[in-house]
C-alpha cells in the first residue's frame, strides 16, 4: 500500500513539474489566434535590436495585401511620430523645470503629412497570423534618433510657439528655444 501512494505521490509531483516546466516554455502565441508561433516583439513590449520608440501596427484581412501593409504600415508609423512627440513633450517639461506648468497642445501624431516629415521612421519587421492578420514593427534607428528628436521638437513648438511665449517669460523662452535646437 505504502508502495502505491508513493508511486501516486511521485506522478502528481512530475505532473505539476512538467505543467510549470510547459509554462516557463510557453512559445508566444498571436493575438488572435491559438495557432502558430509569434514574433517575441509581438508578445510584450516591444523591442529590436537598435532601434527606439517601436510601435505595432496591424490591419486585419483586406481584399487587396498590398492595401493592408501599407495600411498596417502608416499606422505604426503613426505611433512612432505619437511616441517621439510625448518624449520631447515630456523632455521639455523636465527641461523647464517643475515650478512651470505646461499646458501644451499635442501636435495630430495621425495627420499624414506630419508623419511624412519624420524622415528615418523604418519598418523592421513584418509578420502574419495564421488568420491572415498583418502586423507590422516600426521604429527609429538608433543613429536617426537625434535627427527624428529634433523635428518632434519642431512640431511641437509649431504648434506651442503661441501658447509658450505668453506663459513663459523671457529667460524660460530662451531656454526653450535653446533645447528645441538640441539633440537630445
Amino acid at each position: 500500500m505504502t508502495f502505491v501512494k508513493s508511486a501516486r505521490q511521485a506522478g502528481l509531483i512530475m505532473m505539476a513539474a512538467f505543467m510549470f516546466s510547459g509554462a516557463v516554455w510557453a512559445e508566444c502565441g498571436f493575438p488572435n489566434s491559438d495557432r502558430g508561433q509569434a514574433p517575441d516583439w509581438l508578445c510584450g513590449e516591444p523591442a529590436f535590436e537598435n532601434t527606439d520608440f517601436l510601435f505595432i501596427g496591424d490591419k486585419s484581412r483586406l481584399p487587396s495585401i498590398s492595401l493592408q501593409s501599407r495600411l498596417a504600415g502608416k499606422e505604426a508609423m503613426a505611433g512612432v511620430v505619437e511616441k517621439l512627440l510625448n518624449f520631447v513633450a515630456k523632455d521639455l517639461q523636465s527641461h523647464l523645470g517643475s515650478e512651470v506648468a505646461l499646458d501644451l497642445e499635442m501636435p495630430n501624431s495621425r495627420d499624414w503629412k506630419r508623419v511624412a516629415r519624420f524622415k528615418g521612421i523604418k519598418v523592421v519587421d513584418k509578420t502574419t497570423s495564421p488568420v491572415r492578420h498583418l502586423y507590422v514593427l516600426a521604429g527609429v534607428p538608433s543613429e536617426q534618433r537625434g535627427e527624428l528628436l529634433k523635428q518632434a521638437k519642431v512640431e511641437l513648438l509649431k504648434t506651442n510657439r503661441g501658447r509658450l511665449k505668453k506663459s513663459l517669460d523671457e529667460n524660460q523662452w530662451q531656454a526653450v528655444q535653446s533645447w528645441s535646437k538640441s539633440g537630445e
